[in-house]
C-alpha cells in the first residue's frame, strides 16, 4: 500500500472511504457533470464549502440561457453554448426546472453599434445560431413597448431562453442524487492528495476528512484556480469580478418581454433587462474586478449604475419597484475562455475552471465533453460501464401557486399542510417546505432556494419566522439552531425573557 502526501509534502495514510471520481463544486457545472456521470456504474462524491446550492455564481447571475452568438468562433466558448442552450430545451421537461423561450435583443444606438450588431449576426451564423436577424428600432417597439425611443437597431436572437437558475441546479443534482451520486455541504477542500512521487492523484484533504479518488474534478468556480495550485498548475489565475443587481416587483414584469441587452463593452455584457422565470424584472450587472473572491457587497455606486444602464433600455423602470438588490463574483479568467482539460501531472486531475459567462448555459454541454474526455484519457482509471438502472427524470416540488384549483384541492385532501400558506407573496405552503427539508434543505436560504418562500415583496419579513419553525421541528432542533445560509448565520440566540432584563442583573 503506498504512502500519500500533501502537495507541500506532508505524509497521511490511506482509508477505506474511497469513490472512483470525486467533483470540487456544486455549482452549475459539478451538477451537470454529476447527473451526467451517474448514468454509469461509478462511484461519484460531490464536495462543497457552501451550506446550500446553488452558490457562488450558479446562484447570484442574469438567469439566461444565451443563444451563443457573442463569442468568438472556434472558441471553447462558441463551441459550448448553442450546444448548452439545446440541452436545456431538450431536459427542461424530464427534469422539471423552469425554462422561459423569451429571446433576446441586442440593442443598437448608432452606427457604429449597427457594425457591431451585424459582426454578432456573422458570429452567431457561424456557431450555428438559429433564427438570427437584425430588427429596425420600430420592428423592436412593435415587439416591446417598452423599449427606448433611442434604439435604432437589435439583434433578435429567439432560441435566447430565461431560467430559473435555482431549480436547474437542483434539478441536475437532485437527479445525480437519485441514480447514487453523493453530495457533501459545508465541505471545504484544503488540500490534494497524491502519490509519494507527485504523479497521480489519490483524493483530497477537507474540512470533514479525507476523501479518495483516482480522478478528482475541479469545478470550483471563483476558486478553481486555487485548486489547481494545488495540482501544480499555474497556467492561469481568476479575477474575481463582482456583479450587482436589482429584482424588482412582479408588477413591473411585463415591462421586458425578452432579454434585453445593450451593445458589449470591453468590460462584458453590461447592463440588462429582463423578466424572470418567476415573472419579476431583474437589472444588471455592473462589473467590477476585486481582489476578495467572497465579498458580494452592494454600493450605492454600483445600484446607481444598475439604474442607468437599464433605465438606457426600458426608461420607465421604477426605483419604488425594487424589492432586492444582491450581487455575485464571476470567476473572470485571464484565458478569456474556460479551461477545460485532463492534465497530464498528476495523473486523474481534470479542470472544469473559468466558468463564467456563458457558462451557465454551457453547463451541459461542458459535462458531455468532460465524460468523453475522461473516458479518451482516464480510462486506466476509472471504468466507464452504463448503469442500466439510471432514471433520466425527476419531478421538482409542487409549485402550487401555478397550480390548476383542482390540483391544488387534490393535494391539500391528500397532505393538509398543502392547506397551510406560510409565504403569502410566493403562495408557498407548509406541505412544500416539509419537500424541501426532505430533499435535503436545512437552512432558511435553502428552502427558499427550493420553494421561494421568502423571495417576494417583502423579502421573509412575514413568514420567515414560520419557515424557522417548520426547520427546526423537522430536523428536530431548537430554533436557536437554524441558519440563514450555515455557518455562523443564526437567527435567534435566546428566548426574548432571558434577555430582556440581563443588563440590570
Amino acid at each position: 500500500m503506498p504512502h500519500l502526501s500533501t502537495h507541500d509534502g506532508g505524509v497521511l495514510e490511506l482509508t477505506d472511504k474511497t469513490y472512483d471520481i470525486l467533483i470540487v463544486g456544486a455549482g452549475i457545472v459539478g451538477a451537470t457533470l454529476a447527473r451526467e456521470l451517474s448514468a454509469y456504474a461509478l462511484r461519484v462524491a460531490v464536495v462543497d464549502k457552501a451550506a446550500d446550492i446553488p452558490s457562488g455564481a450558479s446562484r447570484a447571475n442574469s438567469a439566461m440561457i444565451h443563444a451563443g452568438y457573442d463569442d468568438q468562433p472556434g472558441t471553447i466558448k462558441a463551441d459550448f453554448c448553442p450546444r448548452g442552450n439545446r440541452l436545456y430545451r431538450e431536459l427542461a421537461d424530464p427534469l422539471d426546472f423552469t425554462l422561459r423561450e423569451c429571446g433576446s435583443y441586442v440593442c443598437g444606438f448608432d452606427s457604429q453599434d449597427l457594425k457591431h450588431l451585424e459582426k454578432l449576426l456573422d458570429q452567431g451564423r457561424r456557431n450555428g445560431v438559429p433564427g438570427l436577424e437584425i430588427l429596425s428600432g420600430d420592428e423592436l417597439r412593435a415587439k416591446e413597448p417598452e423599449a427606448s425611443a433611442e434604439i435604432a437597431h437589435a439583434l433578435w436572437a429567439p432560441t435566447g431562453s430565461i431560467i430559473n437558475n435555482f431549480e436547474a441546479v437542483l434539478a441536475f443534482m437532485d437527479n445525480a442524487q437519485q441514480n447514487g451520486v453523493e453530495l457533501f455541504l459545508e465541505t471545504e477542500v484544503r488540500d490534494l492528495l497524491l502519490a509519494d512521487d507527485g504523479s497521480e492523484i489519490v483524493g483530497v484533504v477537507t474540512n470533514r476528512g479525507r476523501f479518495f479518488a483516482p480522478v478528482v474534478v475541479n469545478a470550483a468556480g471563483v476558486n478553481s484556480d486555487l485548486i489547481a495550485r494545488m495540482a501544480g498548475d499555474e497556467s492561469f489565475f481568476i479575477r474575481p469580478t463582482r456583479g450587482e443587481y436589482y429584482i424588482m416587483d412582479k408588477r413591473v414584469g411585463s415591462l421586458a418581454r425578452g432579454f434585453f441587452f445593450a451593445c458589449p463593452t470591453a468590460k462584458g455584457k453590461g447592463i440588462t433587462v429582463a423578466p424572470t422565470a418567476e415573472n419579476n424584472l431583474l437589472i444588471g450587472p455592473t462589473s467590477t474586478v476585486q481582489t476578495s473572491r467572497d465579498d458580494t457587497s452592494t454600493t450605492v455606486m454600483g445600484l446607481q449604475e444598475v439604474i442607468d444602464g437599464a433605465r438606457r433600455l426600458i426608461p420607465r423602470i421604477p426605483l419604488n419597484m425594487a424589492i432586492t438588490a444582491f450581487s455575485g463574483v464571476r470567476a473572470n479568467a485571464n484565458t478569456k475562455d474556460f479551461i477545460i482539460d485532463v492534465a497530464a501531472t498528476p495523473r486523474g486531475f481534470v479542470n472544469a475552471a473559468g466558468i463564467k459567462s456563458p457558462g451557465f448555459t454551457s453547463a451541459p454541454a461542458i459535462a458531455c465533453h468532460l465524460v468523453e474526455l475522461m473516458k479518451e484519457r482516464l480510462s486506466d482509471r476509472v471504468s466507464f460501464v452504463p448503469d442500466p438502472t439510471f432514471v433520466p427524470e425527476r419531478r421538482h416540488i409542487p409549485r402550487f401557486e401555478s397550480l390548476p384549483t383542482e390540483e391544488k384541492i387534490r393535494l391539500a385532501d391528500s397532505d393538509p399542510r398543502y392547506a397551510q400558506i406560510v409565504c403569502r407573496c410566493e403562495m408557498v405552503t407548509e406541505g412544500q417546505i416539509v419537500e424541501a427539508i426532505a430533499r435535503g434543505a436545512r437552512t432558511v436560504a435553502g428552502v427558499k432556494i427550493w420553494t421561494r418562500a421568502g423571495a417576494g415583496r417583502c423579502q421573509g419579513g412575514f413568514c420567515g419566522p414560520r419557515v424557522i419553525q417548520i426547520l427546526a421541528r423537522e430536523l428536530g432542533c431548537s430554533p436557536e439552531e437554524i441558519t440563514r445560509h450555515g455557518g455562523h448565520s443564526r437567527y435567534l440566540v435566546g428566548k426574548t425573557k432571558d434577555y430582556w432584563f440581563r443588563g440590570e442583573k
